[in-house]
């Protein structure tokens, strides 16, 4: 029963603690895409359709913001459906920005969401959400553009599969420390903090 109840207040501090790191990924995901956004834009009507997409990033983003410093933390329910907005975006901004989804750079925009998910949430989750941004990936490069099954992309898609993954692992593993830390009540010594800075 304890150790149940341990787990519960476990979870809920990692929620808790960790949709301060999902909120400044957003920030920086949204300050990357209007950056690429004006860099990218070949007219005022582009440029129009692309800061509407952020937009929809930027509202969510201000709501869960404003919610955190009104000391009205979200529940891991809300953080993981925000997680998933950020997702379909991404996805659409792939999509849609480029002429087709393997050429398109703003790929790497999953990087810092896939990453701030696995500090924050369970292994087994960060997996599952791990999975379905690389198969929403894969399925996007596929209906804008079979250029995928050329040799000469084959390689770059490999390779941005597996860095995708290994994010959501060092995620993860940097995760399992922190869980592992609190757990034995260590606290980093003035060494470790040093190093760090």
């Amino acid at each position: 029963m304890d150790l149940n109840h341990s787990a519960i207040k476990e979870a809920a501090e990692d929620v808790y603690y960790g949709q301060v790191v999902l909120i400044w990924a957003r920030w920086f995901v949204i300050l990357a895409a209007a950056i690429l956004a004006i860099w990218g834009a070949d007219d005022t009507g582009e440029l129009t359709g692309r800061v509407l997409v952020l937009v929809v990033l930027m509202g969510l983003n201000f709501f869960l913001h404003g919610r955190t410093m009104m000391d009205r933390p979200a529940n891991s329910q809300l953080l993981i459906a925000s997680s998933l907005v950020d997702v379909a975006v991404i996805g659409i901004i792939i999509a849609t920005w480029q002429q087709d989804g393997f050429s398109s750079p703003y790929f790497v925009l999953y990087y810092p969401v896939i990453f701030a998910f696995a500090l924050v949430f369970p292994p087994r989750l960060t997996a599952l959400f791990a999975l379905l941004v690389l198969g929403s990936y894969l399925v996007i490069c596929l209906i804008t553009g079979p250029s995928i099954f050329d040799i000469d992309n084959a390689k770059p898609m490999v390779e941005r599969i597996i860095t995708l993954g290994a994010i959501a692992g060092l995620g993860t593993y940097y995760w399992r420390i922190q869980r592992d830390r609190r757990r034995s009540g260590d606290r980093p010594s003035h060494q470790e903090t040093n190093a760090l800075v």
